[in-house]
């Protein structure tokens, strides 16, 4: 057997007896070529890995590695995500707060998805902008909620999204379009909602407030941003056409929100190729509203084909205002239309701006209206001083200073959308030096910071409306990169003073016309009630664990302590409680609600 054919392991078949079994010392030769073969890929591999290391380390800027909360060598934060999966919020408070800089780095399994959440100010003025350009919502996110807004202006990125922006601050910016908005609500608060809580008041039947104000609002802004009234709040019972438009839009915004918190996966594709499971769900939804955006969108074309020559103005629907904005010849309009050149896809673009401001009103203020009745349930001192304001002043909704101060005050506790997030473009540094690595989800937490004793004092878990008020009583408000409710920089939300209306004349009208009042077991700051992992900050079950308080809403006419109910509200009947509970029993008759 020559030297080559030992060292490779073969036989050479040869006339000695022996020369099919190899000798001792060919297995030694054997075996030491193949440890210095592992220890040579061994060497390899660990001059590649500290090269790629240092070549990173000297291309990116100088910076510090976030705190990371107890991670796994493997599975990263994972193993604390699903423990604290019903208090999740709450979590990223505690770390956040723990947190030198109030700055924390979380990774997924095999250190995939990083991501960078802050609460610091200066961090969110970086992200939202100081580094604007550097952020944006990413193939993830886009990938995650693309079946549900397209292109619409909450999921676009770059010229996309700039072109839509400058059209949206116009319509929103209009008389007419303000003016539409507060005649739609003051109408729907008349004829459908108030009436709407007589009449369950009067039966002694059982109604859930928060799904109630949800149905309100969706009707509200489906009435704004399509021009077509809905009806899913009389229609509750039923399952008629608004109805299930409603339910289509539930089960696609719950589908879509957990897709944007967890990877794409092979299996997610398959679901979809096979329309099968939850991608099937989605796509019967998106049907749905499909079906109903397209047919808005047709009529309206042609109503305003019917309108040539006609010197109105239009509609002041959002639909319409786009509608004509993309027919014009210059400026971005032009730019957009050249986007989408043809009549359908012209026609599902404008479907995809459309949900996506339908989406953007149609849980938030129903969020934070939740929040802020179960907020005066707990603290019925700021509950008597919101009705004499409301009492005072009447329809003068810019009068109502503390029920402002109150509803902000509400939202810092419990945002409307407590974490939010963007995806870095490339490498960057946090003011407090944070690496944010190129590809990482860069977050900021509106709840934690609503929870910091270093922004609000040590008073910062109660819930105090003062804080908003100067001397004489006026609002004062804060920088928005303290108070990221809705948000800040050129991201920031168009809709604030239509959501703060809209929020002020709701609560004015129910706190005028009923009292709010507490029960066993006491409603306390200190046991708050559990929230859904949603989009928006969505109170459990409605309120109707039993374990925690519950909120009970009286018609006028009942003594409320040290305040006497004004004389100008209404008087029903019979006095009912409305109450926050599940299956309760007693002598009194119960309106559930949330």
């Amino acid at each position: 057997m020559d030297e080559h054919s030992a060292l490779l392991g073969l036989q050479v078949s040869t006339n000695e007896p022996d020369s099919q079994i190899p000798s001792s010392g060919t297995y030694a030769a054997i075996m030491e070529m193949e440890v210095s073969q592992n220890l040579l890929y061994a060497l390899l591999f660990l001059i590649t890995a500290v090269f790629l290391y240092l070549r990173r380390r000297r291309a990116a800027p100088k910076s510090k590695t976030a705190h990371c909360p107890h991670p796994n060598p493997v599975l990263g934060n994972t193993i604390s995500f699903i423990r604290n999966r019903a208090r999740f919020f709450d979590w990223y408070a505690d770390q956040l707060r723990a947190a030198p800089s109030n700055t924390m780095e979380a990774w997924g399994p095999f250190g995939a998805s990083h991501a960078v959440t802050t609460a610091d100010p200066a961090g969110v003025d970086h992200l939202l902008r100081a580094n604007f350009v550097n952020y944006n919502r990413g193939a993830h996110f886009r990938e995650a909620q693309f079946d549900l807004i397209g292109d619409g202006l909450f999921g676009a990125d770059g010229r996309l999204w700039s072109l839509q922006r400058k059209l949206a601050s116009h319509a929103f910016s209009s008389r007419s379009l303000r003016r539409f908005t507060r005649d739609v609500l003051a109408v729907s608060l008349t004829r459908c909602f108030l009436p709407f809580l007589d009449a369950a008041a009067a039966a002694g039947s059982v109604l859930d407030l928060q799904e109630a104000l949800r149905r309100f609002a969706f009707d509200n802004i489906c009435h704004v941003a399509f021009g077509v009234e809905s009806a899913t709040l009389l229609e509750w019972a039923d399952v008629p056409r608004h109805e299930a438009l409603f339910a289509a839009f539930e089960t696609a915004v719950r589908i879509s929100f957990m897709r944007t918190l967890t990877p794409s996966t092979p299996l997610r594709k398959l679901t979809k190729f096979l329309n099968v499971g939850n991608s099937r769900r989605l796509r019967e939804a998106v049907g749905v509203i499909d079906a109903h955006a397209m047919s808005a969108i047709q009529a309206k074309e042609e109503e305003l084909a019917n309108r040539q020559g006609n010197n109105d103005q239009g509609d002041p629907d959002l639909l319409a205002r786009f509608m004509a904005a993309m027919d014009e010849e210059e400026g971005c309009s032009s730019e957009l239309a050249a986007m989408f050149p043809t009549a359908e896809a012209k026609r599902r673009f404008l479907r995809d701006v459309v949900v996506s401001f339908v989406l953007a009103g149609k849980d938030t203020t129903t969020s934070a209206l939740s929040w802020f009745f179960w907020l005066l349930a707990a603290n019925p001192c700021c509950e008597r001083r919101v009705h004499e304001e409301v009492s005072r002043e009447g329809d003068n909704i810019k009068g109502m200073r503390y029920l402002h101060a109150a509803i902000t005050e509400a939202m810092r506790l419990y945002p409307p959308v407590p974490l939010n997030g963007r995806m870095a473009v490339a490498d960057d540094v946090l003011p407090d030096g944070t690496a944010v690595r190129a590809g990482w989800f860069a977050n900021y937490s509106a709840y934690a910071m609503g929870r910091m004793e270093k922004l609000w004092g040590e008073n910062f878990l109660e819930f105090v409306p003062e804080r908003w008020l100067g001397d004489g009583g006026e609002f004062m408000p804060v920088d928005a990169a303290r108070y990221p409710v809705f948000h800040a920089g050129p991201r920031a939300c168009l809709g604030k003073e239509m959501a703060y209306l809209q929020m002020k004349t709701i609560a004015g009208a129910v706190i005028r016309r009923f009292r709010i009042d507490v029960e066993a077991p006491v409603a306390s700051m200190e046991s708050p009630p559990e929230y859904e992992m949603t989009g928006s900050m969505k109170i459990k079950g409605g309120l109707q664990d039993v374990e925690h308080s519950y909120i009970m809403i009286k018609p006028d006419g009942v003594q409320r302590g040290l305040a006497q109910f004004s004389e100008h509200h209404h008087t029903i009947a019979e006095i009912v409680v409305i109450q926050f509970c599940r299956g309760t029993s007693s002598s009194h008759k119960y309106l559930n609600i949330n």
